[in-house]
């Protein structure tokens, strides 16, 4: 038989506790070296900067948060690429805030100036001032003031070398504007809504008046002008003008008269399939355009035109956000072409992958085909 193990009791203290465990040694975290002063206080920094072969450009732009992020310190360059082109574009310098902005050009030693503040509850003021065309001996002034209320509202638009603009509106059926151009005559217009009913009536005339006011009702559905109109032997006519837009058969049809000129356009979309045909009348040149959205993912767009017999087709695959391409042909240029897009061509440039986007296109000439070219824009963001 095996001895019996003893086992070792723990001692107690004098009120019957263990006593505590041995500390284990302290693990201190290794000391980070102290950053530079210049990168302690250097905010983040943002690049921007293009490509474009067509025009063999480059364009760089700079920007960052400054007077803790209360305005954007913003610098913009560019630069033609070797071989022609644009040796160096305009570059200017910008300090932007929210009620207030200058941007400098170094080269002309000019500024445009901008600002706005709030006088009051309802009452605000915008201004601003070019520098760069009081060289030359013109000036640039532009200041707004506008003021709203319940059942008044005023504005007044001042620019020293182009035109000045007062609107008064009294609650809602009533409307004054008054514009004038220094190089031309000014404009004065009144408009009337009636009380009960969305249709509303305007009258309108240059100032010196050189005729009878222009005439125009507004309904809905359209409207509906009426002015005097000089031919060219000094007759003077009645020139009726107008735009009437309806539903029809689930689609929406415009008919727009001008100058003895009829253009109706009918439009039907629905989920898959878009039909729209026009026709201009008196010449009768009749068009219609078509697209079909075969999945979700791929389109197909068709038009022609039977008064020339010219047409054009671009098909459209999306294979998800950031990645599409469209390939087509118009019959009026002799050209074939196709395009791929990598980033959302309307988003913003930080939410591609790698903060680029790409735009490539090749253009195929029906005539010339050995002239074929390749065209390409590039955008890339770096954060520092």
């Amino acid at each position: 038989m095996a001895a019996p193990v003893l086992l070792t009791i723990p001692t107690m203290d004098e009120e019957g506790a263990p006593p505590p465990a041995p500390a284990s040694p302290s693990r201190t975290p290794p000391q980070q070296e102290p950053k530079p002063a210049v990168l302690r206080w250097r905010p983040p920094v943002r690049v921007t900067s293009e490509f474009d072969s067509e025009r063999r450009l480059f364009s760089h732009r700079l920007s960052c948060r400054v007077l803790d992020g209360l305005a954007k310190l913003r610098l913009r360059i560019s630069h033609g690429a070797g071989g022609g082109g644009i040796l160096w574009g305009p570059t200017d310098v910008g300090l932007l805030a929210r009620n207030f902005s200058v941007v400098v050009d170094p080269a002309t030693r000019g500024a445009v100036l901008r600002g706005a503040a709030d006088l009051a509850g309802s009452l605000r003021l915008r201004a601003s001032h070019n520098t760069k065309n009081c060289q030359t001996g013109e000036q640039s002034y532009y200041i707004h003031v506008g003021c709203s209320a319940l059942c008044l509202s005023m504005s007044c638009n001042y620019e020293y070398d182009k035109s000045i603009v007062s609107c008064i509106q009294l609650d809602r059926c009533f409307q004054f504007k008054y514009h004038s151009v220094k190089e031309q005559q000014g404009e004065v217009a009144i408009t009337a809504n009636l009380r009960d009913s969305p249709c509303k009536i305007e009258l309108s005339s240059l100032v010196p008046p050189n005729g009878p006011p222009r005439a125009t009702f507004f309904f809905p559905n359209g409207e509906v002008s009426i002015k005097e109109k000089i031919l060219d032997e000094r007759d003077r006519i009645l020139s009726v003008n107008g735009l009437v837009k309806s539903r029809v058969l689930h689609g929406v049809c415009t008919a727009v008269y001008n100058d003895n000129v009829m253009s109706i356009k009918y439009r039907y979309k629905d989920d898959e399939v878009s039909f729209i045909p026009s026709i201009s009348l008196p010449s009768n040149s009749l068009s219609f355009a078509f697209k079909r959205q075969l999945t979700p993912l791929d389109k197909l767009s068709y038009w022609y035109n039977f008064d020339t017999n010219y047409w054009g087709a671009i098909y459209k695959h999306k294979a998800h956000k950031h990645l599409k391409w469209k390939a087509g042909y118009e019959s009026d240029n002799r050209l074939g072409w196709a395009s791929l897009w990598v980033g959302d061509a309307g988003g913003s440039t930080k939410e591609a992958p790698l903060k680029a986007k790409i735009h490539l296109t090749l253009k195929v000439p029906q005539d010339n085909i050995q002239n074929s070219v390749v065209v390409f824009h590039v955008k890339k963001r770096w954060d520092f």
